[in-house]
């Protein structure tokens, strides 16, 4: 099969520039899980050492239910919003169907348990894989005074290629739940044939794609970060943090910086689901040799 990098990656652009509702509505689920930080803020502010031991432990137990209830509300919104915005690069596709804000967020209702069984699915298999293996990693390194992770050096270059087919399978399953009308568990079956049988396409084109967001981000993002350099002055002075004019700053300062970052990480996640959700449809299409072209 004759498969194009450089158009997939030029239409990728093309879409992700063109379309900008894309970065709105993936904003939306990052805004609400970044709101857990200045919580944390909030928590050392108010968790003090001269209260009450059973003051301290509500506070504590009201921090810890706030922080589940963010990662529930904000899993919820990121599926609905990768749906909608997956049902928006298969309309742009396809040269039909309204691209407006709240027609793709209303329209993909129907599709929203379907996603959200994928995305459970894919999570709690590889997901859970990725994450006992984490686990055992920092086990290890304890116990063994770091030695572990240097020996375990190779799989660490293992499982980046395949964190990468794991979003490719979940990207191409969530395009095949509204190209081809299936259910959660024949979506994933039929997005790991697809990645299976076109694996390197898919390493190659993620590769290019995550390298070349992560080198734009940390330079749209690096001038935010200068302000938090003063942090460790300010520790080592000895003063005390909590209750210093910095904590205020350092609260506004947040409420700036987590919105303008999830805006840039909206936009590059705009960049990877396009481009994965384009090579899906290249490699399902009937013609097999073209990306499906933009009527409108």
């Amino acid at each position: 099969m004759n498969f194009d990098y450089g158009n997939i990656l030029t239409r990728t652009f093309q879409i992700t520039w063109k379309y900008k509702v894309f970065w709105g509505i993936l904003t939306i689920p990052m805004l609400i899980s970044f709101a857990i930080f200045p919580v944390m803020f909030l928590f050392l502010f108010f968790f003090e050492e001269n209260q009450t031991s059973e003051m301290n432990a509500l506070i504590t137990v009201l921090f810890f239910a706030f922080f589940f209830l963010i990662i529930v509300v904000s899993t919820i919104l990121q599926v609905f919003a990768l749906s909608a915005v997956t049902l928006g690069i298969v309309r742009v596709e396809r040269g039909e169907g309204s691209l407006k804000f709240i027609d793709l967020l209303q329209d993909s209702r129907e599709y929203f348990w379907r996603q959200l069984g994928v995305f459970l699915i894919v999570q709690l298999s590889v997901g859970l894989i990725f994450t006992i293996f984490f686990a055992f990693v920092f086990a290890a390194t304890m116990v063994t005074m770091g030695l572990a992770s240097i020996c375990l050096q190779p799989l660490f270059i293992l499982i980046t290629p395949l964190s990468f087919l794991m979003i490719g399978v979940l990207e191409a399953a969530h395009t095949a739940v509204i190209t081809e009308n299936l259910s959660a568990w024949d979506a994933v079956k039929r997005g790991a044939e697809i990645v299976r049988d076109h694996v390197w396409k898919y390493i190659i084109l993620t590769i290019i794609i995550y390298f070349g967001i992560t080198i734009i981000s940390s330079f749209l993002m690096f001038p935010m970060f200068i302000p938090l350099m003063g942090f460790p002055i300010f520790a080592e002075s000895g003063g005390d943090f909590v209750n210093s004019p910095l904590m205020v700053v350092t609260i506004l300062f947040l409420c700036i910086f987590f919105p303008i970052m999830a805006f840039i990480s909206a936009i590059s996640q705009t960049l990877l689901k396009t481009a994965l959700d384009l090579t899906y449809l290249h490699l399902t299409h009937k013609g097999e040799n073209q990306v499906i072209v933009n009527q409108s």
